[in-house]
């Protein structure tokens, strides 16, 4: 095929792409229907983790940890010095996972080892046949971006049909590791907010890192609510130029009076940790309109400039 008749081809595979049909769940059946629909459908622990192994142990044998786990060939060409079993161990302790049964396993475990193949994995971008004996294709030239997106791609799949609770973080400072899942809309402004490329993003990132992380506790969260009060403290200003008069003071007043930022002895802290959350929201909503208002602003002066120099 020539790279004309190559790029014809991409094209009009692209422009039919909207109307392939794509894989999908089975349709759910009357018990799954019902009012007991997440007890019928869920997946409970012990399968969960055999299906998170059966998974991970498919995507080896797709050369997905090709770069670090090696491969097999009957030349040795894909030897390396390490394994499953070796890396279970230097990163984390556990080499016993890569062969352990279902049921001896704890949340963290789980946690653990779905991490550190998150880590290890890596798309084959190239590959070669191998013809001594009929060895076969071979991987080269990896890409871990796309690898590490796949793999949570499929892993979260298995996760999202658990009550875990738990998922691989998609984006934002704490991507690949396994977080609490957000709930509906919260969870999308999350999802928004760590996907942005914003001026704050380092410290919207690590705010949200730690509300969401698995374990989080108390402080966490209050320390995330803290970091959001940060940025919004620096764009006092300009909540107060573009809201109603007086009505930016309403978000300090709630921070410093509640245990939040600076823990003084006439501070509350008698409140509930849904109040955390409530909060955490809020300010995290509020930095996101400051974002937006900061984008028209330079969007307006850079329109003006324009006219100016035309």
């Amino acid at each position: 095929m020539t790279s004309r008749s190559k790029q014809s081809w991409l094209s009009d595979l692209a422009s039919v792409a909207a109307g392939l049909s794509r894989e999908q769940e089975p349709r759910p059946h009357y018990s799954q229907r019902g009012s007991n629909a997440h007890a019928v459908g869920a997946v409970s622990f012990a399968p969960l983790v055999r299906r998170a192994l059966v998974t991970v142990r498919e995507m080896q044998e797709e050369h997905l940890f090709a770069e670090v786990l090696g491969f097999e060939c009957l030349d040795a060409l894909g030897e390396t010095d390490s394994s499953p079993e070796g890396e279970l161990e230097r990163r984390v302790g556990k080499p016993h996972l890569w062969s352990a049964e279902p049921e001896s396993w704890s949340e963290a475990d789980l946690c653990d080892f779905l991490e550190v193949f998150h880590d290890l994995a890596s798309r084959p971008a190239k590959r070669w046949f191998h013809q001594y004996s009929g060895c076969g294709w071979h991987p080269t030239k990896f890409s871990k971006g796309s690898g590490q997106a796949l793999y949570r791609w499929r892993i979260n799949r298995i996760l999202d049909q658990s009550h875990i609770g738990l998922r691989l973080a998609d984006s934002g400072g704490d991507i690949g590791r396994m977080t609490r899942v957000m709930p509906g809309e919260l969870g999308a402004l999350i999802d928004d907010m760590s996907r942005a490329d914003a001026p704050a993003q380092t410290q919207v990132d690590h705010a949200i890192a730690l509300f969401r992380q698995r374990g989080g506790t108390r402080e966490t969260k209050r320390s995330a609510v803290v970091a959001l009060a940060g940025i919004l403290e620096e764009r006092r200003f300009l909540l107060s130029d573009e809201l109603l008069s007086k009505d930016e003071g309403a978000l300090f007043q709630i921070a410093n009076k509640f245990h939040i930022r600076h823990q003084r002895a006439d501070q509350r802290d008698d409140y509930d940790d849904e109040f955390l959350d409530w909060i955490f929201y809020w300010f995290l909503a509020t930095v996101q309109l400051t974002d937006r208002l900061v984008a028209s602003r330079l969007g307006n002066a850079a329109d003006e400039a324009g006219l100016d120099r035309g």
